[in-house]
């Protein structure tokens, strides 16, 4: 039984969720295994034009860190937030399938 005012499929929110959270996953991985080639650069030459590029190239890629962090933690959470609401819409099919057999049977 649907929901009248939405059409969910729960077992297919479930699946979403379970993408979300290996893309999340893969993603930490991946910038984690970057992150110090983006932020352990060296010096071509003792400069002050190798030096300061060094420090541009590491405040990107330090920048870059930290974005990609955030963006998997929120992905992450939306991951979670679509199984919670996967598992409640399939709470509310199953209470309304319930109340339907008992006005049935009445």
């Amino acid at each position: 039984m649907s929901n009248p005012l939405f059409e969910v499929t729960p077992s297919m929110v479930g699946l979403s969720s379970a993408t979300e959270a290996g893309v999340s996953a893969a993603q930490g991985a991946s910038a984690g295994t970057a992150s110090a080639a983006l932020v352990g650069i060296l010096e071509m030459a003792g400069d002050v034009t190798s030096i300061a590029f060094a420090n541009a190239l590491r405040a990107a890629g330090a920048a870059y860190v930290g974005a990609i962090a955030e963006h998997t933690t929120q992905r992450g959470m939306f991951a979670g937030a679509q199984g919670i609401a996967g598992a409640t819409f399939e709470a509310v099919e199953v209470g309304q399938e319930a109340a339907l057999a008992l006005r049935t049977a009445l």
